[in-house]
This record gives structure tokens, C-alpha cells and sequence, in this order.
């Protein structure tokens, strides 16, 4: 209180008090408010001026006059509380003498009106001073306090304790939320542990403990409240913690036989030093954690073993925070309230976010973007503040906070515990962990559990009264007093200093060793452990919660990723221009001409040798994006997704909700990816084709980035992780080593190897390469040919030829006994036997009786003659074949090329669609054995784009790279098809694991085996 101020205040009690002539009674009262107000040795000054001031002459006009005035000067300049309590002393001062004039009473009430207190408060101010029985008190805004089981009061609240000589009233002051408290009686009674005299009047502190002599029951700061407050409606809450102990998995104690019981309309702080469980403890009480032994009951029901009747009543706010940072504030409440409340509307969640935005006093920042901690737009308070906004949508019944005020300022810490006792006071029950609070926060709390290390419980009840015990505790001087006499503070750090004081050695220097364990302090609590009795509630507690259809859930996950991504500038200009700016460097790059060829001039698709090496790279940029783009998106989510699970959403719509989003971010990268890619290479008539192999490799890797984003914890692993996801795409694909020439225990030199086949980037690039050979507009007009001309060419040049010498090597041998060349002819008879029944079927030979002779019981040169003969009349069968469709083939060519424009015509089409280096590899001409033996068959190494598959196969994985389709159920499937359906079925798999969070499970199960105690 400033000079002025309090000079202003002396001139209004000389006014009122010299109204009936000043009483020595009232020069007291004057005094001991300046006592209570200035230095002792100005009490005397102050006094004298009081005594000046009331001898000034003043009419009853005047006094009104002055008195405004009075008020108007100050008015500004002090809260609403020291204005009560200016209307307070004044009134003391002219009840001193044991009765108001009517004269005095509109006096006080005109200051009052000119600081606007209503006459009822006025009027109740003069009833609780002047009353010294407590029927004299009986309104409704004072509280009487005695022995007596019953009470003859009618309007006044009554509570009843033991041992309580004379009573105590409480009076409440709703405008300026202000209690007061006086004593009559005897008895020695204790407001923090100073005295309170009989008749004497004291404001009730924050967290204030009053006690009397021998007092078994005192009343606290958070009883008063209980009873002026009014709940909210809805069943009581109970909330009992029996016997509760947790074991963590390397069978470490992080709690033991804890116990608590409270009721709605509390505020109880969690303290402890670090690592002394917490957080262990506040994960059990509400549900996330389950006790190795003990229960947590709610109205009776035990929270874990039947979670689903109380869904939705506890609420949780972690240390860290939940918000989407590209969200506004408002958004990030009206995505959160849409996600609760199903049954309201659009206007009933605007109207609901924006009432809690205002609660909370963020509705003047409610458009601006949340941001990083880094990248701040908002206070760290305001981020605590919001997080908290998130449970105060729903108001949940039970509400948990953890470390609400860890790095915050001292006045945001307080704003931050002044909102939640704000919810208790509406009837919640508030747990909240709580680091090195202030004084004034420690005072808010009702209730205080304190653990030790090893998650012992040490202490369990007033916050205030904790302070008394541990001093109690170790026989300190001054053991009585709660809080500071002179200032009202209280210093929590005390607690924890004589808790954790250190043993001194000889030399006078404090040691490691604590005087007094964990376990100590627990038996000396145990054996004073008082658990309130709370009253049995078996109503089933109501839940605020009502949760949208998983559909619903998906539709508004999507729309607020959706909206986070577009507020990222920096991530959609990134993610929008990487495809386009990657396409045109790789095609730019590979966009080959034979700068010396006069004839070809320029660039030319045809010619560009470079074609190959384009698929594959457009594939692994699919693979490389998608793997990018979704590797943090789950990781990202983590906090928000345990809070989501908390509220039991569905993690089934989150999962679709991303994959939706993902695919459509693919769709769009990829579609400019192949746009670009094609028009500068000259790629035509191939874009969707293209589009669909990359978009299917795309989606693949993105389900592949979100199962490694919700296996692992760190952004920084997981970054690690992509480039050992992709080298085996690179090395596996066919492409950078051939199948034939990896290493023989994985390799295969007939057909794609399995560690092949388990590569996307090896169906996507064989797909690539198939559809664009015979998908083209210019191979589709010769295909037909080219497959009769190509499987001939390969029967008469190499396979026919193959068979004659092996035929040969037969009649030289087929007399010889030496085991080794037996087991030869056997094998030769067999190839021979097989591969000719094949022809057989081919050419409709009638008689093929003499292959059941190629044995080594019935071999001789008749029969080498008679094969000989045939294996003549099948490559003459071969020879026409090949000439039919080669003159079938030139007869197209010459009716497309009969005159010399249209001859130009028909260069410019081949060059346009037809590229010779990627028919060079779908033909696999650079492969020097044409043909090769593997399994007892004989396997065509050249011409696979031409090669029907194998109708013996069920499912044909096991075939040869760039064959143009593959058989499944009996059918011929396209390679296109087949290829991305292959990509796809293992897309659904990886679906499945990520619903099933497969990968993060088989990870934390290895890192449980890794833990020495498991070695043990």
C-alpha cells in the first residue's frame, strides 16, 4: 500500500469514526491496522494524523461528498480485495464499541457502494463483526464452527469438531473471493500455527490450517471452500488407492503400498525427489499404468479390471505436450472437441471451444499457429494452458496433470494451479505432480503425498501440516509453525532438506548418507498413517465422453492432418516440388544423343541408351519420397497418440486416416514425377502405366516409413534406417547385380532368387520395363510375330542344337560302365526324354513311341538315329515357323513403309515408341549361356519377354526376370498386373503390422532380453 493510499484510507475512518465521537475502543482498531500495515516506529506518526484528521469540523453533506471523493482517488490504484478490507476495518472500527449508529452504517455503506460492494455483503460485514454468539451469525455467507452436534442455526453453514472451546466463524465475501475468520471462546486456537486471539479478526489464507488444543480433527483452507462452493452436478466422486505397488519389468520397486482416499472437489499434489515415482504412481491412478499389486477404485469400480465403466471420466494431462504445432490454438480445441463430443454440433463445439478459450484467457490468441517449443508463437504458459484446454473440454471427473508447471515462470505456474483448483472448486478431483512450487502455489493444494526414493510412501495429508510434521519429525525449535509469521509464506523446500539431511562426519562435512533412509521415514509415517474415511459412493460416475463412429474418427483425423500440413508452408513446398525437381535432374541427366551420328540428329527416345537406367532410378525415387514423407509422421503423433488412447479413439481410423493422406500426397508426387520425367525423355502413350507402378512402389514405402515410425523412438534412428531400407532395394532389384550373379546361397541362376522376390523395387522395375517394351503403340503392331519369331530362333539355334549334342555325347558313351558318365547318361536321357515329350505336345508329332527308349537299359544307335531324325524334322518345323511370321511381319512393314514418306513415317514411329537398349535388356541378348540346365530342365536364358510361364506353376513367383505375364490360379496374368498386385499384397501386410504395431513389439521385446536382469 502506497503513502497516498494509506493516507486516503485514515481520512476515511476519521470520517466514519467521529461520526459518534471517536472511542478509545476505535483508536485501537485504528492502530492495529497500522500495525499491520507500516514499521512500528511510524505507527505513532500515522496515529497522530489519524487524530488530526478527526478533529476536522465536517458537516453530514460534506462527509458524503468526501467520502466519494475518497474513494474515487484510490479506487484505481488498490484490488477488490483491499477494498473489502478497507469496508472490513472500517466497520471493525465503529463496532468496536459494541454497536453501529445508523448514521455510521450508511457511512460504511456509501464507501462500500463507491467500491462496489452490494449492502448485502456490507450488511454481512457488520453482522459477522458485531455477533459474538453464534446464533448472531446466522446468514448464509458465514460458516460456525463448534462441539455442538446440532445447531439452532437455520441459514449459516455449520461444521461440528471436537474439542473446540467457544466457536469460529468464517465469513465469505463472494466479490472479492475473500474469507474471514474470528474466534470466541477460550480455547488456544492456531491459524498456520500463530495464535488468534478471542474477538480477533483474521483473513484466511490460501491453504490455511486452523488448530486448537488437543485438536484431533482441524479444518482446513480446502473444507471452507468445500462448503461455500457449489459442485457442479453429477454424482460424487470417490477415489481410493489401496495397498498399491509397482514393479517395473527389470523387477525394480517403483512403488510401495501406497494408500490415499479423496472425494471430488479436491486439489492434491504428487511430490517427491526424482526418481522416487511420481509419474509411476499418477500412470497407475489413472489407468495407464497396472499395479503389480493393490487397486485403484473409483466409486467402488476397479479402474483396471473394469476400464469400460469408467471410460471417460478420468482425464490426463502429460508433461509433454499434445498439441499440433501447425494448428491454431483454436483448432488444435475444436479438432480435440470433435473427437469427444459426437452428439454436438457445429455451433455447440465453436461455442464450447470458445467459452474454454476464454476460461482460460487464450481467446485473444486463439488464430495464432501453436509452433515449437523452438519456433515459438505462443508463451510456454500459454502452451500449459492449452494442453490443459484439451481435458477442460470434456471436464472430466478425475483429471491427472504431470508436472503442469515444469519450466514455467513463477506468475504462469501460478495461473497454471490457479486454473486447476478453479476445476476442483466445480467439484473435480485434481491429482497433479509437482516439482519446487512456490509458496503460494504449495498453499493451493488440499492434499499433499509425498514419495521417497524407491517409491516409498512418507507422507499423506494437509500441505501445510507437512511442513509441522517432518519439523516435528527431527525435534526442530520452531516445530509448530506451519508457515512465516511476519510474511504467511511457506517454504516447501524445507520438507525436502529435512528429509534428505546428510550425515555430518568428524571433520564437520556434510557425507553422502542420508540421516534418515526411505524406508525409515516410511515406518515412522506407517505407524501415524491416517487414510480419510470417505463416504461409499456406488453410483456409476457419469462420463463426459461421447465418441464419434471409427468412420467419423477417420474423416476428422484426416481433415486435421490435412489442415496441419497446409499451415506447413515449408513442408508442402518441399513435398510438392521434390517430385517434379527430382523427375527433371534424372531426365535432364539421362536425355542421351550420339552427338556424332549425321544421320540421327538430335535427340531421339529410340536411341537413348540411357532408358534402363531411368526405370530403375524413377523407381527407387518412388521408393526413396514415399519412405520420407511418412517416416515422422507417427513419430510425431506419439504423445498425442497415447493421450488418443487414453481416450480410447481408434487407432484403426488414426492408421487410415495417414494412409489415406499418404496416398494421396504419393498419388500427386508421383503422377508430376512421371509427367516430368516423360515429357523431357519423350516417353509417349506410357503415363499411367508408368504412374501406377510408381504410385504402387510409392505406397508401398509409406507404409513401410510408418511401421519404422511407430517401431522407434528417435527421428534420428529412424533417418538412420532409410538408407539401410533402400540399399537392399538397390542391390536386390536385378538391376545393379544380376540374379544369376549374386552370391550362390541367395542367388539363382534360372528364375528371380526369393530375397528377389521380396524386393517392391524388383516387381516395379521388371513392370517398368515389360510394359514399356510390349506395351508401347509400335511393339503392340509386331509383338505377335516377334514372340513366334524369337521362341523359334531360340529352338533351332540353341535348344535343338543343345539336345543333338547331348544326343551325340549319349551314343559315344552308352557302352561305357564308368559310374561317373552313367550318372551323366542318366541325366542327359532324362533331359533329352522330357524336353522332346514338351515338343511333342508342340508340334502334334504322332508317334514319339522311341523316347520311352532314351534309358540306359534301352539305348543303341537305332534309337540315337531315330531321335536324331526327329530332333531334324522339329528344327525344320522351327525354321517355317520363324519364316511365316517373319514374311507375315516384313508384309506389315513394307504396306507401312511403300513409299518414301510413309518409309519416314515409319522410322520416326519406331524411334518414338521403340528403345533399342531396352530391348537390348527385356531380351537379355548380352547373356552369353542361351540356354542352361537347372533342375534337370533346360532353362531359356534369352528372349524372357516372349516366354509363356510355366502352367505348373500354382502362384508363379519362381519365373524369369521380364517375362511378359505370370500364371496364378490358372490363369495368365499380365506382368503389369501382376507386378503391382504382388506390391500391393505386401503394402496389406505391411498394413498389418502396423495395426498390430508388429515391429514395435518384436523391438521392445529385444530390448527386454537385453536387459542384464533377463541375462540373470
Amino acid at each position: 500500500m502506497s503513502e497516498d493510499v494509506l493516507n486516503t484510507v485514515l481520512q476515511l475512518f476519521s470520517v466514519v469514526a467521529k461520526v459518534d465521537e471517536v472511542t478509545e475502543k476505535e483508536r485501537e482498531q485504528v492502530r492495529n491496522f497500522l500495525e499491520d500495515h507500516v514499521s512500528q516506529p511510524k505507527v505513532g506518526y500515522y496515529l497522530n494524523q489519524f487524530e488530526t484528521l478527526a478533529l476536522q469540523p465536517k458537516g453530514a453533506q460534506i462527509e458524503e461528498n468526501l467520502l466519494k471523493n475518497l474513494c474515487d482517488s484510490i479506487s484505481t490504484e488498490i484490488t477488490q480485495k483491499q477494498k473489502v478490507v478497507i469496508v472490513l476495518e472500517l466497520t471493525r472500527i465503529i463496532a468496536a464499541d459494541s454497536s453501529i449508529s445508523k448514521r455510521e452504517d450508511e457511512l460504511v455503506k456509501t464507501v462500500a457502494r463507491n467500491f462496489k460492494i452490494n449492502d448485502e455483503e456490507t450488511e454481512a460485514i457488520e453482522i459477522f463483526l458485531a455477533g459474538r454468539t453464534p446464533d448472531r451469525h446466522d446468514i448464509k455467507q458465514i460458516l460456525i464452527i463448534d462441539e455442538f452436534s446440532s445447531s439452532t442455526l437455520k441459514n449459516a453453514h455449520h461444521l461440528k469438531r471436537k474439542g473446540l472451546k467457544g466457536f469460529l466463524a468464517i465469513l465469505w465475501i463472494e466479490s472479492a473471493n475473500l474469507y474471514c475468520l474470528k474466534y470466541h471462546g477460550q480455547a488456544d486456537v492456531y491459524l498456520n500455527g500463530s495464535p488468534v486471539k478471542s474477538g480477533g479478526l483474521r483473513l484466511l489464507p490460501v491453504g490455511a490450517a486452523v488448530r486448537w488444543s488437543d485438536a484431533e480433527d482441524p479444518f482446513y483452507y480446502g473444507d471452507v471452500l468445500g462448503i461455500f462452493k457449489e459442485f457442479s452436478k453429477g454424482p460424487k466422486i470417490t477415489f481410493e488407492g489401496k495397498d498399491i505397488s509397482f514393479k517395473f519389468k527389470n523387477g525394480k520397486l517403483g512403488l510401495r503400498n501406497v494408500n490415499l482416499a479423496e472425494e471430488s472437489g479436491r486439489l492434491i499434489a504428487l511430490m517427491g525427489a526424482s526418481g522416487a515415482g511420481k509419474s509411476t504412481l499418477l500412470h497407475v491412478l489413472n489407468g495407464s499404468e497396472k499395479p503389480s499389486s493393490g487397486q485403484v477404485l473409483i466409486n467402488g469400480i476397479d479402474i483396471h479390471k473394469e476400464p469400460g465403466k469408467i471410460e471417460g471420466v478420468i482425464g490426463f494431462v502429460p508433461q509433454d505436450d499434445l498439441l499440433i504445432e501447425d494448428l491454431t490454438v483454436y483448432q488444435n480445441l475444436y479438432y480435440a472437441a470433435k473427437l469427444c463430443f459426437s452428439d454436438k454440433d457445429e455451433e455447440e463445439i465453436d461455442a464450447l471451444v470458445i467459452k474454454v478459450l476464454e476460461d482460460l484467457g487464450l481467446d485473444t490468441i486463439k488464430d495464432l499457429k501453436v509452433g515449437s517449443p523452438l519456433r515459438k508463437t505462443i508463451s510456454g504458459g500459454q502452451r500449459k494452458r492449452l494442453n490443459i484446454g484439451l481435458e477442460l473440454l470434456r471436464e472430466p471427473a478425475v483429471l491427472f496433470c504431470d508436472e503442469p508447471t515444469s519450466g514455467l515462470s513463477s506468475r504462469d505456474s501460478e495461473n497454471i494451479i490457479d486454473l486447476l483448483k478453479e476445476l476442483s472448486l466445480k467439484g473435480k478431483l485434481v491429482f497433479t505432480v509437482i516439482h519446487q512450487p512456490s509458496s503460494d502455489i504449495f498453499k493451493m493444494f488440499d492434499k499433499l503425498l509425498i514419495l521417497d526414493n524407491g517409491g516409498y510412501q512418507i507422507y499423506y495429508g494437509n500441505s501445510i501440516d507437512a511442513v509441522v510434521y517432518f519439523k516435528r519429525s527431527i525435534n526442530l525449535l520452531d516445530s509448530d509453525e506451519g508457515e512465516c509469521h511476519t510474511c504467511g509464506n511457506v517454504n516447501p523446500e524445507q520438507i525436502f532438506n529435512i528429509i534428505e539431511t546428510k550425515v555430518i562426519n568428524e571433520f564437520g562435512n556434510f557425507t553422502n548418507e542420508r540421516k534418515i533412509t526411505a524406508e525409515q521415514w516410511n515406518k515412522t509415517y506407517k505407524k501415524q498413517e491416517r487414510i480419510p474415511i470417505i463416504e461409499q459412493v456406488k453410483e456409476k460416475p457419469e462420463s463426459t465422453l461421447r465418441i464419434p463412429t471409427r468412420l467419423k474418427q477417420a474423416h476428422l483425423f484426416s481433415m486435421r492432418d490435412i489442415r496441419a500440413k497446409l499451415h506447413n508452408k515449408q513442408y508442402l513446398i518441399i513435398n510438392l516440388l521434390e517430385a517434379p525437381l527430382l523427375a527433371f535432374i534424372l531426365a535432364f541427366i539421362v536425355r542421351y544423343h550420339n552427338v556424332d551420328d549425321k544421320v540421327h540428329a538430335g535427340y531421339e527416345f529410340g536411341k537413348n541408351l540411357n532408358m534402363p537406367a531411368y526405370f530403375f532410378m524413377s523407381v527407387i525415387v518412388a521408393l526413396f519420397m514415399g519412405l520420407t514423407v511418412s517416416a515422422e509422421e507417427i513419430i510425431r503423433d506419439r504423445k498425442i497418440l497415447k493421450r488418443e488412447a487414453f481416450l480410447h479413439l481408434s487407432r484403426s481410423s488414426y492408421i487410415v486416416s495417414k494412409i489415406s493422406i499418404l496416398f494421396m500426397l504419393s498419388a500427386l508426387q508421383t503422377f508430376m514425377f512421371v509427367a516430368v520425367g516423360n515429357l523431357i525423355l519423350g516417353i509417349d502413350g506410357m503415363l499411367l502405366n508408368h504412374w501406377a507402378i510408381l504410385f504402387t512402389v510409392s505406397c508401398f514405402a509409406n507404409l513401410l516409413g510408418l511401421n519404422i515410425s511407430s517401431a522407434f523412438n528417435s527421428a534420428v534412428t529412424i533417418y538412420i534406417l532409410i538408407p539401410l531400407l533402400l540399399i537392399p532395394q538397390l542391390i536386390l532389384s536385378g538391376v545393379v547385380v544380376r540374379f544369376d550373379k549374386l552370391n550362390p546361397i541367395i542367388g539363382n541362376t534360372a528364375t528371380v532368387p526369393m530375397v528377389g522376390d521380396m524386393m517392391a523395387s524388383r516387381w516395379a522395375f521388371e513392370a517398368s520395363m515389360v510394359t514399356q517394351f510390349k506395351d508401347n503403340k509400335y511393339e503392340k503392331e509386331f509383338y505377335l510375330y516377334d514372340k513366334a519369331m524369337a521362341s523359334a530362333d531360340f529352338k533351332k539355334i540353341y535348344f535343338i542344337p543343345e539336345l543333338e549334342t547331348r544326343l551325340q555325347y549319349c551314343l559315344q558313351y552308352y557302352r561305357s560302365q564308368d559310374p561317373h558318365i552313367q550318372e551323366k547318361l542318366k541325366q542327359d536321357y532324362a533331359i533329352i526324354r522330357n524336353e522332346l515329350r514338351g515338343e511333342v505336345k508342340i508340334t502334334g508329332a504322332k508317334s514319339a513311341d522311341f523316347l520311352d527308349s532314351l534309358s540306359v537299359q534301352k539305348f543303341d544307335s537305332t534309337v540315337y538315329n531315330r531321335v536324331y531324325g526327329f530332333l531334324g524334322s522339329l528344327k525344320r518345323f522351327y525354321i517355317n515357323r520363324f519364316n511365316a511370321a517373319d514374311q507375315k511381319k516384313e508384309q506389315k512393314i513394307h504396306a507401312m513403309t511403300d513409299t518414301p514418306d510413309k518409309e519416314e513415317a515409319y522410322e520416326k514411329f519406331k524411334d518414338r515408341y521403340h528403345n533399342e537398349a531396352i530391348a537390348e535388356f527385356t531380351k537379355n541378348l548380352s547373356e552369353p549361356h542361351r540356354v542352361i540346365e537347372k533342375d534337370g530342365k533346360l532353362v531359356q536364358k534369352i528372349y524372357p519377354i516372349y516366354k509363356d510361364p510355366d502352367p505348373d506353376h500354382i502362384v508363379d513367383f519362381d519365373a524369369q526376370f521380364y517375362m511378359p505375364s505370370k500364371h496364378f490360379l490358372n490363369m495368365n496374368i499380365d506382368t503389369l498386373i501382376f507386378n503391382t498386385m504382388v506390391i500391393w499384397s505386401m503394402t496389406l501386410l505391411l498394413a498389418l503390422t502396423l495395426y498390430f504395431d508388429v515391429l514395435r513389439k518384436i523391438i521392445d521385446g529385444l530390448g527386454s532380453l537385453s536387459d542384464p536382469v533377463y541375462k540373470k
